[in-house]
């Protein structure tokens, strides 16, 4: 079940790091626990080993149905393994729920940047509309005052000209799957985002961002 076979007449020092902790969790498992305790069993490994490990965990614990609490830092670790996820501040609990509700409805700035990259925008509300420089966005349910506008890096598309929040690029980081931006909107905030691989952008180029979706907090 573990997926180690051929592999019993090892000793600790000849199996890999993510070997043994298959060999941990196969050990807990013995005993037919009622409830199984994880506390951050993949942090000594490197990241695609980690990666392997939780899919298989998942893989295991919904063929034996145990019930299992996963204490982890790493946010995709707790959104790919949890059915409900449980988020401390300080030894408080601040949200609570599925991934899907933590991740589409952060309840507050600190779950917003917990949860992941997130970009930082101060404005100002006044009569159900933010204003960040000369740029309004509609915010209906936000009190008037100053607030601020938080962006995962794909929440926005960058358009050479047109509406939205103008922005100068500083430089872009190349990845396998697409290019990663990083730019200077008014006021000098420094803000990251991503475009698809072939996007024609450039460090000093001008351009807009077009907010696709965004979250308000009080400053």
């Amino acid at each position: 079940m573990v997926g180690l076979e051929g592999l019993g007449d090892r000793f600790r020092g000849q199996i890999s790091g993510g070997q043994r902790q298959r060999v941990a969790l196969a050990r807990a498992l013995s005993v037919d626990p009622k409830v199984l305790l994880l506390d951050e069993p993949f942090g000594a490994l490197d990241a695609n080993v980690r990666r392997d490990l939780r899919r298989w965990l998942r893989e295991i614990h919904d063929e034996l149905g145990i019930t299992t609490l996963f204490v982890t830092h790493d946010q995709e670790e707790a959104l790919d393994l949890a059915d409900r996820v449980v988020i401390l501040d300080q030894g408080r609990i601040v949200q609570e729920g599925t991934p899907a509700e933590v991740c589409r409805a952060p309840n507050s700035a600190f779950v917003m940047r917990f949860l992941g990259d997130a970009n930082r925008i101060a404005a100002t509300v006044r009569d159900g509309r933010a204003y960040i420089g000369e740029t309004v966005i509609d915010a209906p349910s936000s009190s008037d005052g100053p607030i601020d506008m938080y962006l995962r890096p794909g929440d926005v598309d960058w358009c050479p000209e047109g509406d939205g929040i103008p922005a100068t690029i500083v430089r872009v980081l190349d990845r396998p799957g697409g290019r990663r931006v990083l730019a200077n909107v008014e006021g000098g905030t420094a803000l990251e985002f991503v475009v698809p691989p072939e996007t024609d952008v450039r460090s000093g180029q001008h351009g807009r961002l077009q907010n696709k979706r965004s979250r308000l907090y009080p400053a």
